[in-house]
């Protein structure tokens, strides 16, 4: 009878440590809280986390949300073994902000002691270059050109010098003038489309300039033709 109280006892214990042992950690690598600097309002800025699991048990990762202004992926797996690690990107597009702003990125994890973990970061927004409307939309048929145009503030303190304007589609033309905008004045970035093929067409027009903090300009442009 002691024996086979002895064996449940045991049976018991080791279900219970397995039970305690068998556990996923969630640790974010670097602190929970922390600031990404000045961000030009008109260049996305992307920003990668390291997550391991200092558990024994696999960390899963679910619910992963971030606010207004804020985009976050998994780049790995959602699974993560004991003793291995996933890595967590976000783009945080500052073209609606100024000035200092805080944003949030959440995730659910089955960490008994972190269920629900919340990251914050801070950043500095400085208004460069303002682009309106933000993106061209056409709408036209076949050999029917299209022309529209933006304007392309410079919202700094320095002029700006466009080295290129190079669009990803052979089907439109772009032309920025003028090449150099001072501080508080604006230029015309116009654009000429002519659909090859019925249906819908988009792409991207990239502009090179001088001004440090925007060397590289990303203007999105959608079609849609008859």
């Amino acid at each position: 009878m002691m024996i086979r109280s002895i064996i449940i006892f045991c049976i018991f214990i080791f279900i219970a440590s397995t039970g305690v042992l068998g556990q996923p950690k969630f640790q974010l690598v670097g602190p929970e809280r922390f600031d990404i600097g000045t961000v030009p309002n008109f260049v996305p800025h992307k920003h990668s986390l390291t997550i391991k699991n200092t558990g024994t048990d696999t960390l899963i990762l679910s619910d992963l949300s971030a606010s207004c202004g804020c985009t976050a992926t998994l780049l790995s797996t959602d699974h993560i073994p004991p003793a291995d690690s996933g890595i967590l990107t976000f783009t945080f597009d500052a073209k609606r902000f100024d000035g200092k702003v805080e944003k949030k990125i959440s995730i659910n994890t089955n960490d008994a002691s972190r269920k629900h973990v919340e990251i914050f970061f801070t950043a500095n927004v400085v208004r460069i270059i303002e682009i309106q409307p933000e993106y061209f939309f056409f709408r036209t048929s076949i050999d029917s050109p299209a022309t529209q145009t933006l304007k392309v503030e410079n919202l700094s303190t320095e002029t700006i010098s466009i080295t290129s304007v190079i669009p990803t589609g052979k089907e439109i033309s772009v032309e920025l003038s003028p090449k150099e905008i001072k501080p508080g004045e604006s230029g015309d970035l116009t654009a000429k489309f002519t659909p090859i093929i019925a249906g819908t067409t988009n792409g991207n027009i990239e502009i090179k300039t001088t001004h440090p903090g925007a060397p590289l300009l990303t203007v999105r442009y959608f079609c849609w033709s008859k």
